[in-house]
């Protein structure tokens, strides 16, 4: 079979259906046009709340409705046709604002990378009754321990530490974890809990038929899945992980910047801090990125004094893929490449050449991969790496 994303001229969010017992969500999509309509389902597994403790219900659905707008872009981009439908209910007019945004801003480099021609702007036709905003005087009043996402990386560890010196409670959380993420959140023994993605195994079959594929913005739909299960369970604030550096552009195409980590940078927090009252009765404090007014070089400044992590993180998107379980760095990636510079001023080449298993700045076959993120060639790697100034005051430091 040969799929043909032309043929596609809309997409649909049909529904999410919200299982209390099993906590527990069906997103439910399609893709239409001149042919047979595609359907898809994806399930989203929570970890449920205490048997004694109530659930705002209310709130949950709110988030619920976002994220599984949001979440559905894993299915919008196999055509990445030029209508998107709402057909779920529960979207606010400030729900489909931001909807918009994350489509332009956040799959900007999928639109670049299968030259598209310019950057996505669907019509969003809001099919199902436009859900009432909630009024700034109902926002919840936040209490509750924190809850962290983490990646097995060194700037969640960063968070969590910094929490914990404040004497605060961090609950480490995410998706789909593998050995790595569990190991590394174990290590000081703050409890860590999950959720699962159960991705339509239709959406994979497609990507092997000619199906359009590329970069998503995760981030933004991970901490829509942490904002839901903060609410299920009673916690506080999402506290991410999102450092300064992450709102720099990868490239310029004409006048519109295109950033690999848009959906980690100050912009889509904020964006993502405004929609959340109007769509779902919290206050901005509900989310933010501790990190924020951090650079990569003073994350790994404070990084290097926690050496009971260096064994056990990886930032390597090699090791979280499908079927790797075990797994620490490739040592030929530009994180691994981005990750042993930005430590070199501060641990010991000998302790990084064990954490990696090679000097990685001590290998010939790394020298256009550093060039690259120094600056060198046409544009920084599509990657979630420093900013160019601080991969050359890295390598000055060195």
């Amino acid at each position: 079979m040969v799929f043909d994303p032309a043929a596609y001229t809309e997409f649909r969010y049909l529904r999410a259906k919200i299982n209390r017992q099993e906590f527990q969500v069906v997103f439910d999509y399609e893709l239409a046009g001149e042919g047979p309509s595609l359907s898809f389902s994806e399930t989203l597994s929570l970890t449920p709340v205490r048997v004694d403790q109530e659930v705002d219900w209310d709130r949950v659905r709110g988030l619920v409705s976002i994220l599984g707008a949001v979440m559905g872009l894993s299915y919008y981009k196999a055509a990445a046709p030029s209508r998107y439908v709402i057909a779920a209910e529960g979207m606010t007019h400030e729900g489909v604002e931001y909807l918009g945004h994350v489509i332009t801003h956040g799959m900007a480099e999928f639109a670049f990378r299968n030259q598209l021609g310019a950057p996505l702007s669907p019509e969003i036709v809001q099919e199902a009754p436009m859900a009432e905003s909630w009024l700034p005087e109902s926002y919840l009043t936040l209490s509750g321990d924190p809850l962290v996402p983490i990646g097995g990386g060194k700037d969640s560890v960063v968070s969590v530490e910094l929490l914990a010196a404040a004497r605060m409670h961090p609950v480490q959380f995410a998706v789909n974890p593998n050995k790595i993420i569990y190991r590394v959140g174990r290590i000081k023994g703050h409890p860590v809990i999950a959720a699962t993605r159960e991705i339509d195994p239709a959406l994979i079959a497609l990507n092997g038929q000619g199906a359009l594929n590329g970069h998503i913005p995760v981030t933004a739909i991970n901490s829509l899945i942490a904002l839901v299960q903060a609410r299920i369970i009673g916690l506080g604030p999402v506290v991410m992980s999102l450092e300064a550096s992450a709102s720099e552009p990868t490239l310029w195409w004409g006048d519109m910047p295109v950033n690999h980590q848009w959906s980690k940078s100050e912009e889509a927090e904020e964006l993502l801090q405004d929609m959340l009252g109007p769509q779902a009765g919290l206050p901005p404090g509900a989310y933010f990125s501790l990190l924020r007014p951090y650079s990569e070089i003073q994350i790994a400044r404070y990084f290097a004094r926690l050496s009971e992590y260096h064994p056990v993180i990886t930032s390597c998107n090699r090791a979280f893929r499908q079927g790797v379980e075990d797994a620490r760095w490739c040592g030929d990636c530009d994180k691994c490449r981005f990750i042993f510079l930005i430590l070199s001023p501060y641990i010991p080449a000998t302790s990084l050449t064990r954490m990696f298993a090679d000097n990685l700045l001590d290998n010939p076959t790394q020298l256009e991969g550093y060039r690259a993120l120094l600056g060198l060639h046409e544009h920084r790697p599509f990657e979630c790496v420093g900013e160019q100034a601080e991969s050359m005051l890295a390598l000055h430091w060195i």
